[in-house]
């Protein structure tokens, strides 16, 4: 399996290195970035989509649970921590997959890591397939009060165009949808969708190649331009996978 990515959010730099300094020769974990600000947090996040999170739970100005449901994906795996054990029910009641007290033991950061872990391979095991994932979701139209399935499967790449967002299909259809695009991001498997510029994402079952900061598709023409390396990592980091040495 991959090795997982995460975020640190924690208002305590001391507290953030101690999990870093826990972590480091963990080789199944890549941190890839810390916060001490949770706007900062929810905006790299947005644009740069992580497998889970460590997150603790009072912040300066907000808390764990009224942050998750700002994000876009408001259930991603989450490792909660907190120097307040009255926090630990509420934790696991909303499905957090561990609750951690400060200061966070090696033994318990490990143990919660590895459930992280086993979590995500028995998910991928039973859904290898962007046909495991049969549908979207439902849009508006063509008529008043009407609604189309999008199957995810024939979902080619999603971008906004004229205010509006697009939904490009393999058959060449277009539908359009009054859904943010933030929103359209939280409703697609991430191992399957990659955004590789503001407003967007493509199906890599449809990825032909990356030449001259341009994607090329396997079913049309067309082009999607790409981001800063900086911004969008994630589909960077599928291009380097994709690459064969000379």
């Amino acid at each position: 399996m991959r090795t997982l990515t995460a975020i640190i959010i924690d208002d305590q730099q001391l507290a953030i290195d101690h999990i870093l300094d826990l972590t480091k020769e963990i080789d199944y974990v890549e941190i890839v970035a810390t916060f001490t600000d949770e706007k900062l947090a929810r905006g790299f996040i947005q644009v740069n989509p992580v497998d889970f999170i460590i997150l603790d739970v009072e912040m300066k100005h907000t808390n764990a649970f009224r942050f998750l449901r700002t994000l876009p994906d408001p259930k991603i795996p989450t490792i909660l921590y907190t120097g307040h054990q009255q926090y630990e029910d509420q934790g696991y009641e909303r499905d957090m997959v561990d609750v951690l007290l400060k200061p966070v033991s090696e033994s318990r950061l490990m143990a919660a890591l590895r459930r992280m872990h086993k979590n995500f391979s028995a998910k991928t095991s039973a859904d290898d397939s962007l046909g495991a994932h049969e549908h979207y979701f439902q849009i508006k139209g063509p008529v008043r009060a009407g609604r189309q399935m999008v199957r995810l499967k024939e979902l080619v790449y999603v971008a906004s165009e004229g205010g509006k967002i697009i939904i490009h299909l393999v058959d060449g259809q277009k539908l359009e949808s009054a859904v943010s695009f933030k929103a359209v991001m939280s409703k697609l498997p991430r191992k399957w969708f990659k955004q590789c510029y503001q407003n967007i994402a493509f199906n890599v079952n449809f990825y032909a190649g990356y030449r001259e900061k341009q994607v090329l598709l396997t079913v049309t023409d067309k082009t999607l331009p790409t981001g800063g390396k900086d911004r969008y990592t994630d589909f960077y980091a599928f291009v380097d996978s994709n690459l064969l040495e000379d």
